[in-house]
């Protein structure tokens, strides 16, 4: 039977290489194996998902709610620099007084 969509596998760490042999294909943005369209997908019985959607393909975007949690700890980080900018800024110009 040849996948007319792409399939999801839930492939275990330790098969992953078998897996690949037999032309499956990683999701890195999902995390999941998958079997691509135009491949035999027989050949993966073991694997396939009891799930009966198609595996996302490589562009597909990111949940809402994720990439708000992104953004929001993106944020974050850029806040925390800021304030770990301004104190660097602080010590040095601090440092180039006493030296003057």
């Amino acid at each position: 039977m040849i996948a007319t969509t792409n399939i999801s596998l839930k492939v275990p760490f330790n098969e992953k290489d078998q897996a690949k042999a037999l032309g499956a294909r990683w999701n890195a943005e999902s995390k999941h194996w998958y079997v691509p369209q135009g491949v035999d997908a027989a050949l993966f019985e073991k694997w396939i998902t009891n799930s009966s959607s198609p595996a996302p393909t490589q562009a597909a975007t990111k949940p809402v709610a994720q990439a708000d949690n992104i953004a929001t700890s993106q944020k974050s980080l850029d806040e925390d620099m800021d304030v770990i900018n301004a104190k660097l800024r602080d010590a040095y110009e601090m440092r180039e007084i006493d030296v003057l």
